[in-house]
């Protein structure tokens, strides 16, 4: 066996959020490593400074006192101090919570952050290093997605099942300020002070709500025609800019209108994070790939030059390898990345931007099919080609966001994927791509979401996860399989072959069904009978497998191991050691079908030529 390293899986210059200071934009990244912060100077129209902040993958929210930066970090939630003038950096507060997910400043200079997965809101002062924590804003839910602070309260939007909360600064009450028409939603994801208004963003229908800060009973609720988010706002007097995701469009509205107007698509399905005003009336906006200056009279766009030795593209964390003839299909932030089988590459890596992220792949007849998040979405990239296209995405009215599984059954050419469902819903959902439409069976699996999918000749494997939506709490505590007839289009059988509770990925291998599950146990199923043949340990997280002949293939993020797969049970032999996978989301291998292995080690995608 050889092993042949062959560079970074997928290289990406990602932007979580941002903030002007002065002559600066300063750009905030995320899911690449190390993690930054870089500014933007508007008078030399370049990156002028960057600074490093340590031990975490990257940052959510960010906002400034003076000349000082506060951002909060995810994986863990730290709240960290930059000086914009001297770089210096210092962490200033644990947390406590796996995500610092919004931080913003109130006219007083204090910095209120907002977490995940308490819905805590915490309070710092700059100038004496005091921290508060306030407490959870609703007890029953996980996300402050957002917030705003004034001078008396601080108003928190809520996920995953949508709130609004004003959380008075001086008495500590709290109290649900939503409309009641806005209950079924998902996040009050987006939140911007316009005076004596507060504007808040509306997921997943991209509805504005705006309240009177002087009367919460006062409010109006403005829709945005055919988009799903709100992920920017800003406003110049009683005139309100917000921008949208897919689409990546431009609304505006004055206080009191029934309607937005659309003023254009600066950067078509970009998703414009963090918008604002320059001096000269034109709007900045933080990109995920970058930064863009647009010009309302003109409807002009200038990308931002973000070249810089400190800010280059920068390995990141894979989500998903396809195989695909002599290329490599690695799933990454904005896009995917292409790189050569060979030891010797046959062409330079490229990446293939789009909006979202490839959680699933399959290759078929030249062209690799793709399960994108958010908003479960189907695209497809021919082999050789530079641009994907999306063919289909799932029904808004299933409530299905972040594929699991793509799989193409190669014997009735229909394109199979597994999806989950929105933030705080219920069911995923088997959904079958016939050429012309999806169609979906959501709940096919009860109170579980659809992880894995294996097609065999009338039908498909169906793995599950008690996982549903983000921000759900399981009602179910073991993983289950079943099998969809496509003869009957019913869920012809139903049992529960582990204690796990996902199974992340199925193999039919002759006359046996292989699973795993995520904490890495091995199982062989036989499909006629149902009856569980063995159960085998591989290690400490299960992934998704590869299949060569009788042999299974798969890695826990630091062994590559493989097993013989039969009626008996099998005994794993480990392959390579010391692999350090970083991965974001389930480890995989994939192959060429013959003698070939692909994974990774660290960020870096590897061959593994077997003997």
């Amino acid at each position: 066996m050889a092993i042949t390293d062959l560079g970074p899986a997928s290289r990406v210059l990602n932007f979580g959020n941002g903030i002007r200071v002065g002559n600066e934009i300063w750009f905030a990244t995320r899911q690449i490593l190390p993690t930054r912060v870089a500014a933007y100077d508007l008078t030399e129209r370049r990156i002028t400074k960057t600074a490093l902040i340590p031990g975490v993958p990257g940052l959510w929210g960010i906002d400034a006192v003076g000349t000082d930066l506060f951002v909060s970090s995810y994986s863990p939630g730290l709240l960290f101090k930059v000086d914009t003038v001297s770089l210096e950096v210092t962490q200033v507060l644990d947390l406590a919570q796996e995500v610092g997910w919004s931080v913003k400043a109130s006219p007083d200079g204090k910095v209120f952050v907002g977490t995940y997965p308490s819905a805590r809101l915490w309070e710092y002062d700059p100038a004496t290093g005091r921290a508060t924590d306030h407490g959870r804003m609703d007890p029953d839910d996980t996300y402050v997605r957002d917030l705003v602070a004034t001078d008396t309260t601080v108003y928190c939007g809520i996920g995953s099942r949508a709130g609004l909360v004003a959380y008075d600064r001086a008495t500590g009450t709290r109290t649900d300020i939503l409309p009641d028409a806005l209950r079924s939603r998902t996040f009050g994801a987006v939140c911007h002070l316009a005076g004596d208004h507060l504007v808040v963003g509306i997921s997943p229908t991209a509805e504005i709500l705006v309240v009177d800060t002087r009367d919460h009973s006062s409010h109006q609720i403005l829709k945005t025609p055919n988009d799903s988010f709100v992920v920017g706002i800003t406003s110049r007097g009683d005139e309100i800019f917000y921008t949208t995701r897919p689409s990546g469009s431009l609304y505006r509205f004055t206080i009191g209108d029934t309607a937005p107007t659309l003023v254009g698509v600066p950067v078509a399905e970009a998703s414009n994070v963090r918008i604002g005003f320059l001096d000269d009336g034109r709007l900045w906006a933080v990109q995920g790939a970058g930064g863009i200056i647009y010009d309302l009279a003109t409807r002009s766009t200038e990308a931002l030059d973000m070249s810089s030795p400190e800010l280059a593209p920068t390995p990141e964390r894979p989500m998903s390898l396809c195989h695909a003839g002599d290329r490599i299909v690695v799933g990454g932030t904005l896009g995917v990345q292409v790189v050569s089988t060979e030891p010797t590459p046959a062409f330079d890596t490229y990446r293939v931007p789009f909006g979202g992220e490839a959680k699933d792949m399959d290759t078929w007849q030249g062209v690799t099919h793709m399960g994108v998040y958010t908003l479960a979405r189907y695209l497809t990239l021919p082999v050789g080609a530079r641009t994907a296209t999306e063919v289909a995405r799932v029904d808004a009215a299933q409530e299905q966001t972040r594929p699991t599984s793509l799989v193409v059954d190669r014997r009735r050419g229909l394109v199979l994927m597994a999806t989950e469902p929105d933030y705080g819903r219920w069911e995923g959902a088997l959904n079958i791509f016939d050429g012309q439409r999806f169609r979906s069976w959501r709940g096919i699996l009860p109170d579980q979401t659809v992880q894995s999918l294996c097609p065999d000749p009338h039908g498909v494997f169906l793995g599950g996860s008690i996982i549903n939506g983000y921000g759900t709490t399981p009602t179910t505590t073991r993983a289950k399989l079943g099998y969809f007839d496509y003869r009957t289009e019913r869920l012809a059988w139903l049992v529960e072959p582990t204690t796990g509770g996902v199974i992340v990925d199925l193999k039919l291998i002759g006359r046996v069904l292989v699973g795993v599950t995520r904490d890495g146990e091995l199982f062989g199923l036989d499909p006629r009978t149902r009856e569980v043949l063995w159960r085998v340990d591989v290690g400490a997280v299960g992934g998704k497998l590869a299949v060569i002949d009788e042999r299974v293939f798969g890695t826990d993020g630091t062994r590559l191991w493989t097993v013989r797969a039969g009626r008996r049970e099998p005994s794993p032999t480990v392959l390579a050691d010391g692999l350090n996978q970083s991965w974001f989301g389930a480890p995989e291998v994939v192959t060429d079908g013959v003698r070939t292995l692909f994974t990774t080690r660290g960020t870096n995608l590897i061959r593994v030529d077997l003997t």
